[in-house]
């Protein structure tokens, strides 16, 4: 169950003594509550007259819509620092309200122009950076709608994911939120704006993560980066 892995990660996060949680924000909701009957009703209604059917099962991931986590690294690295965390939208806010806040994002992949389509579910706190955000790609059908990650701030870019919303939650977890972990999990291409700062943050993060969490195998990560400096012809 999602709620378990989320509770888990938490677990590792308060019990680490490199971690400090909670530095950008006097508000942190950490429990996962499990909805009434009632509005978890009243959210399959809403959500099925825009189209959307979603299963008795994925009524879990509202558990969710109140969390607001952030944590900062203490460890004193010269040229490192990392930091994540995340907050969640409401998935029917997500899926039903329209946003002019991704009107100018530009796919990088361009398979398709799907930024009226996007509504965010997950970002990043305030003070880390809140313009990365997890989207659903909104439409019409069985839950959950495709998916992208998008970065607004840094050039203002999106890509649409190659794994699908449950696959995008239990790597949230397993990274801890940590800024800019969805680069690890896609392509990395020449033609993204701002490129230099992705790929500080995420030799950042293959420096940092083995020193902040030990006991975890981060090699994909390491073998992620090493890989891509490579293709893009790019030293550290």
């Amino acid at each position: 169950m999602i709620t378990d892995k989320y509770l888990q990660c938490l677990k590792e996060l308060q019990q680490n003594p490199n971690i400090e949680i909670g530095k950008y924000s006097e508000t942190n909701y950490y429990d996962s509550e499990q909805p009434s009957e009632r509005s978890l009703k009243r959210a399959k209604n809403e959500l099925e007259e825009e189209n959307i059917l979603i299963s008795n099962n994925d009524l879990e991931y509202f558990n969710f819509s109140s969390i607001v986590v952030n944590w900062d690294s203490l460890l004193s690295l010269r040229d490192v620092m990392l930091r994540g965390g995340f907050v969640f939208n409401s998935i029917i806010d997500a899926l039903t309200l329209p946003t002019d806040y991704f009107k100018n994002v530009t796919n990088i992949k361009d398979d398709g122009d799907y930024s009226q389509q996007l509504g965010w579910f997950e970002r990043l706190p305030m003070g880390v950076d809140d313009s990365m955000r997890g989207c659903f790609i909104k439409e019409g059908g069985n839950f959950p709608p495709p998916i992208a990650f998008c970065n607004a701030g840094r050039g203002e870019w999106y890509v649409k994911l190659d794994f699908d919303y449950h696959k995008y939650m239990e790597l949230l977890f397993e990274n801890y939120g940590f800024k800019g972990w969805q680069y690890f999990y896609i392509d990395i291409v020449k033609e993204i704006p701002r490129l230099d700062q992705v790929l500080d943050d995420m030799r950042v993060a293959v420096k940092t993560l083995p020193l902040l969490f030990p006991d975890k195998d981060w090699s994909h990560h390491q073998k992620k980066y090493q890989d891509v400096l490579e293709k893009l012809e790019r030293t550290e």
